[in-house]
């Protein structure tokens, strides 16, 4: 634990940078809460703390399913980002309130719960401040990590600080993971109890709004669309290139880029501008004009399912480049056709699952995504089908929200 407070003592500069750009950025950010400073007490039945948007997504059917089990309790949400903070106000009622997890500083995370109170938390996916998790052991709150993951890379960069590991994966009263390869990672780095519930993120329900608002009708001048979904720095230029052969056949053919992080939407609009003529971004591109562009640049958050539904088929990004991956599940629960690229660590077990079923397939590089995208526009039939094998995929595999919170309750 020392070097690690040491580590974080050296990095506190660049950790007051990006706070400092979220308070400039977003009104709503709060640097008191960031330092662990609260104004009343916080009550809450059971806290869930989600890193940013993934993670808020990823819980929102757990929360709701507890919720509709406990219809007068109250759910307290962390993030550590603003555009989380966004997504929980945009998805809960008045029975989930909000608050920005202090830095893993000790006073700070002293002050966070000293004016908290509520017997549990929830930590989604593997978001573990140490400091957070010793002084919630101490103050008495059960810890459970839910929808656990530990790629082998991971697990190789723990195993080298074994001591500090052990004691870290020791911390938590139970550790809900993904898989059974999940599980047997961290029982070897010293986690006390391990059940494989699943993944929640099967459960997620697709909106109603979502289909009543139909984003599909605005393209169906169009006989083929697509999507990069969550793309990175080095993918999108070549995926540009493919749209390029794509169009070359299928000139209606539009692509549905959209870059993982906010602060690359202006380089990747630049970047398409450079290849197309008729770019535009969906926070100014009225939806009319959908039909006219060859290339839509989703510069917005929390509309990702939108932009599935919307689409014929999906292209998962930080599979191209060596980042792991993103889920696939969201299209497969859309019935979308799902392609990825050699790098999907980060989701190992449900990719190469999806891909087995027929529902997703696999390419090398970025020039066998551009043989696919051809191969889809041809053949209606083809979509179809890989796409109804992928929605089969992501509904045999629901029920961990169910699995999660019995173990919870016990």
């Amino acid at each position: 634990m020392l070097i690690y407070r040491l580590l974080l003592m050296i990095a506190s500069p660049l950790i007051l940078l990006k706070l400092l750009r979220f308070s400039r950025g977003y009104r709503h950010y709060s640097l008191a809460q960031a330092f662990g400073f609260q104004k009343k007490v916080i009550k809450a039945d059971i806290w869930v703390h989600c890193a940013s948007v993934g993670e808020v997504l990823a819980a929102r059917p757990l929360i709701k399913a507890w919720l509709d089990r406990y219809p007068s309790g109250h759910v307290l949400v962390t993030t550590m980002t603003p555009t989380g903070a966004e997504q929980v106000f945009n998805s809960f009622d008045d029975r989930v309130s909000h608050r920005y997890l202090p830095i893993d500083w000790p006073g700070s995370v002293s002050r966070f719960l000293k004016q908290l109170d509520c017997p549990t938390l929830l930590i989604i996916e593997t978001e573990l401040w140490p400091n957070l998790l010793l002084q919630v052991k101490r103050k008495g709150v059960t810890i459970h990590i839910v929808n656990a993951r530990l790629s082998g890379r991971s697990f190789k960069k723990y195993a080298k600080f074994s001591s500090f590991s052990t004691r870290l994966m020791s911390l938590p009263d139970l550790v809900c993971a993904h898989a059974q390869a999940d599980a047997d990672r961290f029982l070897a780095l010293g986690a006390n109890k391990v059940c494989v519930t699943g993944n929640i993120k099967f459960d997620l329900k697709v909106s109603s709004q979502v289909h009543a608002d139909d984003w599909r009708q605005w393209f169906k001048q169009n006989e083929f669309v697509w999507i990069a979904a969550s793309t990175h720095e080095g993918e999108d230029v070549f995926l540009l290139e493919e749209h390029l052969v794509l169009k070359a056949q299928h000139p209606s053919a539009v692509l549905i880029l959209v870059p993982r992080h906010p602060e690359r939407f202006e380089l990747v609009y630049q970047q398409a501008c450079a290849k197309f003529e008729n770019v535009g971004l969906r926070s100014e591109t009225v939806m009319e004009d959908w039909s006219n562009l060859d290339v839509l640049v989703g510069d917005s958050m929390g509309e990702m399912m939108h932009y599935f539904q919307a689409s014929d088929l999906a292209f998962i990004g930080g599979s191209l480049i060596e980042r792991g991956g993103h889920n696939p599940i969201e299209p497969a629960l859309l019935a979308k056709p799902v392609l990825v690229g050699p790098h999907t660590f980060n989701f190992k077990e449900i990719t190469e699952n999806l891909v087995l079923s027929g529902g997703g397939l696999r390419c090398k590089n970025a020039e066998l995504v551009g043989d696919l995208l051809l191969a889809f526009a041809k053949d209606k039939a083809l979509v179809m089908e890989t796409g109804q094998a992928a929605y089969e995929y992501a509904l045999n595999n629901q029920g961990a929200v169910e699995r999660v919170l019995d173990l919870v309750e016990s």
